[in-house]
C-alpha cells in the first residue's frame, strides 16, 4: 500500500519536471511576444507625435524631432531590445516596459545627440 503511493507520487514527481521546461520556454515565448508587441505599440506612438516637428512652437518642434529619433531608434533596435528584456526579466507591465525602452533611448544615442548639440 505504502509502495503504490510512493510510486505514484514519484510518477507525479517526474511528470512536472519533464513540463517545466516546456511550460518555462511558453513563458517565455509569450513574454517576448508581449514585447515585440509592446515596442510595436511605442513605434506607432512615437511616429504619431513625430508630426509635432512642423509646429510654431519650439518646444514641440523638439518634441517631435524626439520622437522621431526615438522611433528610428526602436525600430532598428527592436531585435536586441526584446532579448535585453528577456534576459533581465522585465515584468509583462505596460509601465515597466515603457519605463525600460525610455531608459535605453535616454543612456544610448539621444543622450549622445543631445551632448554633442545635433538635437
Amino acid at each position: 500500500r505504502q509502495m503504490k503511493a510512493m510510486v505514484s507520487v514519484m510518477c507525479v514527481v517526474l511528470l512536472v519536471c519533464m513540463l517545466a521546461p516546456t511550460q518555462a520556454g511558453g513563458e517565455v515565448q509569450a513574454r517576448r511576444a508581449y514585447y515585440e508587441s509592446a515596442i510595436a505599440q511605442e513605434i506607432a506612438a512615437c511616429r504619431a507625435k513625430r508630426e509635432l516637428r512642423s509646429s510654431r512652437s519650439p518646444n514641440l518642434r523638439m518634441k517631435g524631432h524626439r520622437e522621431a529619433s526615438k522611433a528610428l531608434f526602436l525600430e532598428t533596435h527592436k531585435a536586441q531590445l526584446v532579448e535585453s528584456m528577456v534576459a533581465l526579466n522585465i515584468e509583462a507591465k505596460n509601465y515597466k516596459v515603457a519605463r525600460f525602452l525610455n531608459d535605453r533611448f535616454n543612456n544610448t544615442c539621444y543622450a549622445q545627440w543631445t551632448s554633442a548639440g545635433k538635437i
